[in-house]
């Protein structure tokens, strides 16, 4: 799957809100009216897309299934490695109980590698388009690092 996205900021400029272009239509994560447009990017599902191009030119590489934190943080190496043009991966983390567990994302001058856990900075409907949101944050000159809810990779 591939899609292009828009984050704009709503009323508070630091909460970020993401629309998805799609063919019919757009998908919002809430009814925020925005204020103004700061990041427009291509964003490739890695877990689906085979095309070699489109994984080269995406601005977020984005994973669709969930693993474990090693399995993500060894499959964001192997994405930023292979895709260095790239501003940002994200892969989703599984959670207990089989739910969503969060994101670990990778990306900005410095390849930060942060951990955002479900639920700690977006509403259910926009949950999807957080790694949007963190390349929209590094766009705007921040490294993922700074991100609020940003938690660094637990040492073993």
């Amino acid at each position: 799957m591939t899609r292009f996205v828009v984050v704009e900021t709503g009323p508070s400029p630091d909460r970020p809100h993401a629309r998805v272009r799609l063919g019919t239509g757009t998908q919002t994560g809430d009814n925020v009216r925005p204020v103004a447009v700061i990041d427009e990017h291509f964003v490739v599902d890695v877990d689906v897309c085979r095309d070699g191009r489109l994984l080269d030119c995406a601005d977020v590489l984005q994973g669709s299934r969930a693993c474990s934190i090693t399995d993500a943080l060894r499959r964001l190496t192997e994405l930023t490695s292979a895709h260095p043009a790239c501003g940002i991966a994200a892969v989703p983390l599984a959670g207990r109980g089989g739910g969503p567990g969060g994101w670990a994302a990778a990306g900005g001058p410095d390849r930060a590698v942060v951990l955002v856990p479900y639920g700690a900075s977006t509403a259910a409907g926009q949950w999807s388009l957080l790694p949007s949101c963190l390349h929209a944050w590094l766009v705007a000159g921040h490294s993922l690092r700074e991100w609020p809810y940003a938690r660094d990779v637990p040492s073993d």
